[in-house]
């Protein structure tokens, strides 16, 4: 898990995120990410550094074995196969991973 632990470093160092929940979504709270993430992709789109760092932190959580997160993960890239096939591929991974 060093590699969570690394993006989550990361995250840490963002400001991005303008969200009283940031913090528990980066340490690891799956429902705050989600939620972060829901609303980031509501009114970010797919195309915005914010819509990287709050689907980043459900990444960690996904990793973790979170199946909320996984589930988050595998939507967000089927939106993202719009705008960039490699997805697809990515998204197909998801669908039977397991951590």
């Amino acid at each position: 898990m060093r590699d969570v632990r690394a993006i989550r470093e990361a995250l840490l160092k963002t400001d991005l995120v303008r969200d009283c929940d940031w913090l528990r979504a980066v340490a690891g709270d799956a429902a705050a990410a989600i939620g972060i993430a829901i609303k980031g992709l509501k009114s970010h789109g797919m195309r915005d550094p914010v819509t990287d760092a709050v689907v980043s932190a459900v990444l960690c959580c996904a990793v973790e074995g979170n199946p909320g997160a996984k589930v988050v993960m595998i939507s967000a890239l089927w939106r993202r196969a719009r705008i960039d096939p490699v997805c697809y591929g990515l998204r197909v991974r998801w669908l039977h991973a397991k951590f």
